[in-house]
């Protein structure tokens, strides 16, 4: 009974060599290996690589877009705004928004955001998306805005005193579709004749009835947090 464990080792070590043949896997043996692989267990930088545009759609860098920034209090040495490998950085200090070249009406915007895990210390880490900007630069200009903030992600509301909105908003929705600090969120603005619709994960959140405001640039904002923006991409729609 002594000899019971080498002798089951033998067998063991023995399977494991004939295992490790030279035989050639077959076809099905391959497609096997592969289903084993998801996108869960790539790098995030392959994950960037992977990404297709939609048809229709324009993805954007940060060379498609302006910067306005308030005047900082302290001096800034690093910029405001970054792009690495795809991915646009904002370290929220100073105060200020990127807005697009171009001007845009009717249009489906598409993108994902997220504040770095080092956000978890602030309560409600901010930043917005900024819709139909007219007028001078400043904080903030006349425009509506989608919010970022962690706490109100997809709300829409109005920038400007003077511009009014009726919206329609589902926190119970929000909740459910939202996903931590420290991952991405994916929202959609579709803007049609001044009317705004907000999409987060794939969840309708918000809308809003048309109001004086029905065109402008779009644009991202440093609030005071830390956040970083990729995938983004618009579409014009047809009027």
């Amino acid at each position: 009974m002594k000899y019971q464990p080498v002798f089951l080792m033998l067998i063991s070590l023995t399977s494991f060599l004939l295992g490790c043949s030279d035989s050639v896997p077959t076809e099905k043996q391959k497609e096997e290996a592969d289903s084993q692989v998801s996108a869960i267990d790539l790098p995030e930088k392959t994950l960037e690589s992977l990404f297709e545009v939609e048809k229709g759609f324009t993805l954007m860098s940060l060379d498609d877009f302006n910067e306005f920034q308030s005047k900082s209090k302290k001096p800034v040495e690093d910029p405001t705004w970054t792009e690495t490998s795809g991915i646009i950085s904002c370290t929220g200090n100073p105060r200020g928004y990127l807005y697009s070249k171009k001007n845009y009406g009717n249009f489906s915007l598409r993108l994902e955001y997220r504040f770095p895990e080092s956000s978890e210390k602030q309560e409600n880490p901010n930043t917005g998306i900024l819709i139909y900007i007219t007028g001078e630069n400043r904080i903030w200009p006349r425009c509506l805005e989608i919010q970022g903030k962690f706490e109100e992600m997809a709300h829409i509301k109005s920038n400007t005193k003077d511009v009014t909105l009726e919206v329609t908003d589902n926190q119970a929705a929000r909740e459910t579709a939202r996903r931590p600090v420290g991952e991405w969120n994916t929202i959609e603005v579709i803007s049609k004749d001044g009317m705004l619709t907000s999409i987060l994960n794939g969840t309708k959140i918000a809308s809003c009835k048309p109001s004086e405001l029905t065109e402008g640039f779009f644009g991202i904002q440093s609030e005071g947090d830390a956040v970083e923006f990729r995938n983004i991409r618009v579409q014009k729609l047809t009027d």
